[in-house]
């Protein structure tokens, strides 16, 4: 804010008239070199607050920087192999076991076969009871027992 003061030299146009003291920088101005002081000053207060803005920008560039969205990237192409990898092994997985349990199928349903032969024929005694007990047994076993499949 200025301060009138009496006659005295602008320090500006350097003439002997009624001045203001402007108060940051104590010299004094005419009324017109008073309002191009202001307007230079608004100016510099402009370029300054452009000066933060730019800043404020820089920071907001840090944050967003380009190494982070290249190892964004990275992250979701190493999980989506992950997930192929795991897809594949799953299959690969399905397809063993799958195969696994045909077998154990195909025995059962040649001892069901061979069970309801017995019934149908009403012959058999207990050979044949435990000829059909052990075989249930050993696919009971072959079922439980662990596959030697691992994950490496």
């Amino acid at each position: 804010m200025a301060t009138r003061t009496s006659r005295s030299t602008c320090s500006e146009c350097k003439k002997e008239i009624r001045t203001y003291e402007c108060e940051g920088c104590s010299q004094n101005f005419c009324r017109i070199d008073l309002t191009k002081h202001f307007q230079f000053l608004s100016e510099q207060l402009d370029q300054i607050e452009n000066n933060y803005d730019e800043f404020r920008q820089k920071l907001i560039d840090q944050k967003n920087h380009p190494l982070i969205q290249e190892i964004d990237q990275w992250g979701n192409e190493s999980i989506d192999k992950i997930k192929q990898t795991a897809d594949k092994c799953r299959q690969r997985l399905l397809n063993y076991t799958s195969k696994y349990i045909i077998e154990l199928e195909n025995q059962l349903n040649n001892s069901t076969k061979q069970l309801k032969k017995l019934r149908e024929e009403n012959e058999f005694n207990e050979i044949d009871l435990n000829q059909l007990k052990e075989k249930i047994i050993l696919l009971e076993k072959e079922l439980q027992k662990p596959s030697n499949v691992s994950i490496k």
